[in-house]
């Protein structure tokens, strides 16, 4: 079995959607608003459906985003988790203050790696078996 990864360019960013994961990396400079929001949403709607899945941001590049685009990406229950990938320690505090409005488990990770480890986690233990 191949596991098959969606590629998709956006003017704001470049997303993998994997099977029960997407990897979010927002572009440099980029305000995301809730018309990018909603895309996004529509986006993960589509590749996921009803299936449980895992939000990760690649925060590689600096950008800003309303803390509030959570509570509409959790609106679907099949979201489980976020994980953030941070690259600066100056971007702990903005993951710390966004945690504050996840109403889902949200974790904070140095590496990918530590990332997609935690997210394999949480789909384990939101399966249904």
């Amino acid at each position: 079995m191949t596991h098959q990864v969606r590629r998709l360019n956006l003017t704001y960013a470049d997303l993998e959607l994997h099977e029960q994961y997407v990897i979010s990396t927002i572009k440099e400079d980029q305000v995301l608003d809730k018309e990018q929001i909603e895309e996004m949403r529509e986006i993960f709607y589509d590749h996921f459906g009803d299936r449980k899945w895992v939000y990760i941001s690649n925060r590689k590049n600096k950008y800003n985003v309303n803390p509030v685009i959570y509570i509409d990406l959790i609106q679907r229950k099949s979201l489980i988790g976020i994980a953030i990938v941070l690259r600066e320690n100056d971007g702990a505090l903005t993951a710390n203050f966004e945690k504050q409005f996840a109403t889902i488990p949200f974790e904070m990770f140095d590496n990918k790696s530590e990332a997609l480890a935690w997210a394999n986690g949480m789909l384990s233990q939101n399966s249904k078996f």
